[in-house]
């Protein structure tokens, strides 16, 4: 029986060994063995399937259009030999109008009603116009200093060239005009950028998003300060709209959010009103001024209008 038993070991033993490289080559057969190979394949399928359904991304995506600033014919009447002396500043220098600091102080009391006490960070264009809207947003926010805030010269507005600083305003008429023939898309300012330069940079920092979204950390909302131009190419870029859409938008209002909130399938959707001439584009829940958007064809009596989440009243 003892002999049996050890030439059952034995065998088993030669077995074993026998086998072992076959093993140890599927294991640890470098980097692109089998079972490594295997488990990366499953790891990524299920990263995939994650971000697809939604699970990584922030539970909403917030632009907002800084406050008024000082620089025009609207906003500043010192003059100099007939020139608008804060338009000869820098666009990146001028900093925010009375009106522009209030637009600012409704836009933090707005995002507050929506986030709650939800995580955000928030994502600025590194203007002074920005920066101050941000100043004034934050502090509707109980601890400002837990709020991330992060600047991106890739939020930046559409560069128009340093014309304006050397001629006479008036020139502006005449490139507007010009910008009609060829598209507002495509129209290059002299010394400037065209809106598809705008675009692909906004590409580019939602590339940067996309890899936030990849970390544990990542909080449930991302405010972005910017400008009119970058919200449209931003908008543009997510819910893929062609040209003829964007030349159908106007431009947002000073402080005016666009807030996409993600749906129970992952995508996201507009949830407050686009300022764009029909038709309805793709992602978006109504249009600004769009008499349909009201499901109730009669109206509340004074004082019992229902204020959305959204109004900055």
């Amino acid at each position: 029986m003892k002999s049996r038993a050890w030439a059952f070991v034995g065998a088993l033993g030669g077995g074993v060994i026998g086998v072992s490289p076959f093993l140890g080559w599927i294991l640890f057969g470098g980097p692109e063995s089998y079972f490594t190979s295997r488990v990366s394949e499953l790891v990524n399928s299920y990263d995939y399937h994650t971000w697809k359904k939604g699970d990584k991304r922030p539970h909403r995506i917030i632009l907002l259009r800084h406050g008024q600033t000082h620089g025009y014919s609207h906003t500043c009447d010192c003059q100099v030999a007939g020139l608008k002396v804060c338009a000869l500043k820098p666009d990146i220098e001028r900093p925010l109008t009375e009106e522009g600091k209030l637009q600012s102080l409704q836009a933090g009391v707005a995002l507050k009603r929506i986030i709650g006490y939800e995580s955000v960070t928030f994502y600025a264009s590194p203007y002074n116009s920005c920066k101050q809207t941000f100043a004034y947003v934050a502090g509707s926010f109980q601890n400002k200093n837990s709020c991330q805030y992060v600047e991106d010269p890739r939020l930046r507005n559409q560069d128009f060239g340093d014309w304006h600083l050397k001629e006479a305003p008036e020139k502006m008429a005449e490139f507007k005009k010009q910008a009609e023939r060829v598209g507002k898309f495509y129209y290059r300012w002299p010394e400037g950028e065209s809106a598809t330069d705008v675009y692909d940079r906004t590409s580019s920092f939602m590339e940067t998003l996309y890899r936030k979204w990849k970390q544990t950390d990542r909080p449930d909302n991302y405010v972005i300060i910017t400008h009119s131009i970058v919200i449209q190419t931003f908008l543009m870029r997510w819910f893929h709209w062609d040209v003829e859409t964007f030349n159908r938008l106007r431009k947002f209002k000073n402080g005016q959010l666009a807030v996409m909130e993600k749906q129970p399938n992952g995508s996201y959707k507009l949830v407050t009103p686009l300022p764009c001439k029909p038709p309805v584009p793709d992602g978006v829940k109504f249009l600004a001024n769009n008499p349909q958007r009201s499901e109730s064809k009669t109206k509340p009596k004074p004082g019992n209008e229902a204020k959305s989440m959204y109004s900055l009243e």
